[in-house]
């Protein structure tokens, strides 16, 4: 039997939960669906004094998200869950937390991804 694991009022679903440390800063690539690749790329700013997350689509079927300058040892993470796709007409979201030693060195990345019914005029689902 399958387990299933919902959290928040808002009933989110995991769809996926786990730990991946990366070789440096080599990206993450997550293949959501036969149709969906998420990729986590890490990027170094010395110009830049804080954190910056972009996006990037680079087709229809996938996407980007670039993290500049997540390399604290006390770790790094978005604020709320990230919504970035739909699967079979449900949303899916993305929340992390990223560590490392310094800019150089390895990632220690937790993630979580979540489906969740959309939700129609602001209200709970």
């Amino acid at each position: 039997m399958a387990i299933q694991i919902k959290t928040g009022d808002n009933n989110y679903e995991i769809l996926d939960t786990g730990t991946v440390i990366t070789f440096k800063d080599e990206p993450i690539k997550f293949q959501l669906a036969p149709d969906l690749k998420i990729i986590i790329s890490f990027k170094f700013d010395k110009e830049l004094k804080e954190q910056k997350m972009d996006f990037n689509a680079i087709s229809n079927n996938e996407l980007e998200i670039i993290l500049t300058n997540f390399n604290s040892s006390l770790g790094t993470a978005n604020l709320e869950p990230l919504p970035l796709a739909k699967i079979n007409n449900r949303q899916v979201y993305l929340n992390f937390m990223i560590y490392a030693l310094n800019e150089s060195s390895h990632k220690t990345v937790h993630y979580t991804w979540y489906l969740r019914e959309e939700v129609a005029n602001g209200e709970s689902n």
